[in-house]
C-alpha cells in the first residue's frame, strides 16, 4: 500500500494505483485501541473487528443495465479517506464466479493519489469495492463520485454489464484536529509538522518542507507511538506519503506486523513522534 515518492517531484496531479482480487489490508491485532465488533460494510470487509467509530452510511442507489450501484460506507479523517462501494443485480441472482468491475475510479476535484480493490462476496450476489484515498485538500463537504465502465467476467472477457455507472456522494471529515508547530531534521531534510488528524483510519500529519526542498517529498520516516488511556503504548507504521495543498502528509495506520489498523480516538491521549510527546487531552478537538 506504499504510495510514496521520495525523490521525485511532488506534482499535484498524483497518480492512482490499482490493485483487483481479495482484500489486502487486514485488521491489526486485538487491543484496546482496537474497539468492539460493529455492524456494517467495514465489518464486513475487514474481517469482524471494526470499531465504535462514526462512519457515514449512504442512501444513494444509482440502477444501470439490471445493476445497482450503491455507496456503502465512508471515512474521512483530514485528508484521508476510505470509501466502500458495492454492486449488484437487481433481481438479486449471482455474479459469475469471474466477475469484477472494470475502470473502478474516484473522482475528486483538486486530484487524488488512491488504491482500489475488489472482492466478491461468497455468495456471489455482491461485488465490493474499497477505496483507500489520500486527497490533496480536505474533502469535508466536498463532492466525491465513484465511477465504473463496466462488469465484466475475467474468466471469459463476457460483458456481464454496460455502464457507466456512477454515483456520488458528500464527504464528512470524523477526525480530530490537533493544531502543532513542531520542527524535525534528519540529515539535510527538514520539516515543520502543523496539523495531526486523529481518526479511525489512522494518524495523519500535514506540514511543509523547509529546507528548500518544497518540490519534493520528504524521504525521512518519523517514530510514531499512540499512548492509550489503560497504558498501552502501540507503534504505527507509515501508510503514504502523499502532497497536499499546503506541502505534504504522512499518514500512520499499519501495525509492526503490516497489518492495517482502525483506532478508536477516544482511547488514545498521547500520540508521540519521535521524542515530542502531543497529549491529546490538552488540544482542543
Amino acid at each position: 500500500m506504499d504510495k510514496k515518492k521520495t525523490g521525485k517531484k511532488a506534482f499535484m496531479s498524483m497518480r492512482k494505483r490499482i490493485v483487483t482480487g481479495v482484500v489486502i489490508m487486514v485488521i491489526g491485532t486485538s487491543t484496546t485501541v482496537l474497539a468492539s465488533q460493529n455492524t456494517g460494510y467495514v465489518n464486513k470487509v475487514f474481517g469482524g473487528i471494526t470499531n465504535n467509530f462514526i462512519k457515514d452510511t449512504h442512501d444513494q442507489v444509482v440502477i444501470e443495465s439490471g445493476i445497482k450501484m450503491k455507496i456503502e460506507e465512508s471515512l474521512s479523517g483530514g485528508k484521508s479517506s476510505l470509501i466502500i462501494v458495492s454492486f449488484e443485480k437487481e433481481d438479486g441472482s449471482r455474479f459469475p464466479k469471474g466477475a469484477a468491475i472494470a475502470n473502478l475510479e474516484v473522482d475528486v476535484k483538486k486530484g487524488a493519489s488512491y488504491m482500489v480493490e475488489q472482492q466478491l462476496t461468497k455468495d456471489r450476489k455482491q461485488i465490493i469495492g474499497i477505496f483507500d484515498i489520500d486527497t490533496f485538500s480536505n474533502l469535508e463537504g466536498k463532492s466525491v463520485t465513484i465511477k465504473a465502465k463496466s462488469i465484466v467476467n475475467m474468466d471469459t472477457d463476457e460483458i456481464i454489464a454496460n455502464g457507466p455507472f456512477k454515483n456520488r456522494f458528500t464527504a464528512n471529515d470524523r477526525s480530530n484536529k490537533i493544531d502543532i508547530d513542531l520542527a524535525l531534521k534528519l540529515h539535510k531534510e527538514e520539516v515543520v509538522l502543523k496539523t495531526i488528524h486523529v481518526s479511525a483510519i489512522g494518524i495523519e500529519m500535514e506540514g511543509e518542507r523547509i529546507d528548500g526542498q518544497e518540490s519534493y517529498l520528504p524521504e525521512m520516516t518519523p517514530v510514531v507511538k499512540i499512548m492509550t488511556t489503560d497504558n498501552q503504548t502501540i507503534e504505527l507504521r507509515q501508510d503514504s506519503t502523499s502532497t497536499t495543498d499546503i506541502g505534504f502528509k504522512w499518514k500512520y495506520s499499519i501495525d509492526a506486523d503490516g497489518k492495517r489498523m482502525f483506532l478508536d480516538t477516544s482511547t488514545i491521549k498521547e500520540i508521540m513522534i519521535n521524542d515530542q510527546i502531543i497529549s491529546i487531552n490538552e488540544v482542543s478537538k
